[in-house]
């Protein structure tokens, strides 16, 4: 007997489909039930909360540990780049956030319905075992200091422990990812949340691709020196593999042909397959623009408005160390901000979810512009090695 296979939905259209199934018909879904669902998202979210400082001790344990003693100078140079870049990018997500969204009506979005607030039906709590800033921190100290002093059983604990937490994410979290939204969207629904987002939500959208269309734009105009030709050049090179990343939401599967762009644009083939790989999932131009524009507009929609400048640094910092512990799954780059935004910008669950479900959403939209903007940044790295003691990577 034969059985009839169907095709595997993909996650963004599995989104699509519960925003507009829950949009159409959340109200035939009795208050009870309704509740159950949400009460389901919040344990679902709990259950991550609690499993989460592990998952980011070992991301960036691992990522550390893949170093070794590869040229470390020229890596913690690199690093340090990623930092700087990734720090920059946000802050000028912030800026743009704050001359923009003030003349987007988000406020109206914040409405409740005549029934009152949805509450779930159980409320289950994680216990506070670790805190996630000490899982960043402990992953950093303890990576570098077996890569100074490397030992087989560390090295052999930092393959089992990636394994395992890539497993965790893509056996459960990634396939739950489509009932943690639904309860979380069923509360916004049911509040009246849900029936204004997309008309207001459009037009901070259409800032972050202008963002991401312009801040690009420059980083290769910069590595042109200004030269429309040589820019075109760079372009055209790096554009299959903004494409290949568009279309697998995967900056590790599109980076074979980031690598060939990057090696045709540096001309220095070595340097760009040291760069490249590095660099792939912790130097993210499409979230650092994405992430704080979209929090920012949510934390408006809420009436919370726009963290103070001092506010919004504490915030920049963790999240800057936060993408080396960003796992290669659909929805990784949001999974560890997750207790970052509430802790420093004071998210509730349901914006979580909310920022979950948009960011997974536009997740081929950002890793395109990730992949894109890595391109730029290993022809300014490169550039940077010119004339120091590196160049045998560059020969």
């Amino acid at each position: 007997m034969a059985f009839i296979k169907f095709p595997k939905i993909n996650l963004t259209v599995q989104l699509i489909l519960i925003i507009g199934l829950v949009s159409i018909g959340h109200t035939y879904l009795s208050s009870e039930l309704q509740s159950i669902f949400y009460a389901i998202s919040l344990t679902i979210k709990e259950v991550l909360v609690f499993i989460l400082p592990f998952i980011i001790f070992c991301c960036i344990y691992a990522c550390m540990m893949s170093f070794k003693n590869r040229a470390l100078i020229f890596m913690l140079i690199v690093m340090g780049g990623v930092c700087l870049s990734n720090f920059i990018t946000a802050w000028i997500g912030y800026g743009i956030s704050t001359v923009s969204l003030h003349h987007i009506s988000l406020n109206e979005i914040n409405t409740v319905s005549l029934n009152g607030a949805l509450t779930p039906y159980w409320h289950w709590l994680a216990p506070k075992w670790f805190a996630n800033e000490h899982a960043l921190l402990s992953g950093l100290i303890v990576g570098a200091l077996f890569t100074f002093f490397p030992n087989k059983m560390a090295s052999k604990f930092a393959e089992q422990a990636n394994r395992f937490v890539h497993l965790i994410l893509n056996q459960f979290f990634v396939p739950l990812l489509p009932l943690f939204a639904l309860g979380f969207i069923i509360k916004m629904a049911h509040d009246g949340f849900l029936s204004n987002l997309m008309h207001h939500y459009i037009w901070v959208v259409a800032i972050i691709f202008a963002s991401y269309a312009f801040y690009i734009s420059f980083l290769y105009a910069l590595c042109a020196k200004f030269n429309l030709k040589r820019w075109n050049f760079f372009i055209k090179n790096v554009f299959p593999a903004g494409i290949m990343g568009f279309s697998s939401m995967s900056s590790l599967a599109a980076m074979p042909i980031n690598i060939h762009a990057a090696e045709l644009n540096t001309a220095q083939p070595i340097a760009a397959r040291a760069i490249i790989p590095a660099t792939a999932n912790i130097h993210l131009i499409g979230d650092s623009l994405f992430i704080p524009i979209l929090a920012i507009a949510l934390l408006i929609s809420h009436g919370a408005g726009i963290p103070t400048l001092h506010t919004f640094f504490i915030f920049s910092l963790f999240f800057v160390i936060s993408k080396f512990a960003v796992a290669g799954v659909p929805g990784g780059g949001i999974i560890v901000m997750i207790p970052v935004l509430e802790k420093y910008l004071g998210f509730s669950s349901e914006m979580s979810a909310l920022m979950t479900s948009i960011y997974i959403l536009f997740d081929p939209f950002n890793t395109c512009a990730n992949v894109i903007g890595n391109g730029a940044f290993a022809i300014l790295i490169t550039r940077l090695f010119k004339s120091t003691p590196f160049n045998k990577f560059q020969k």
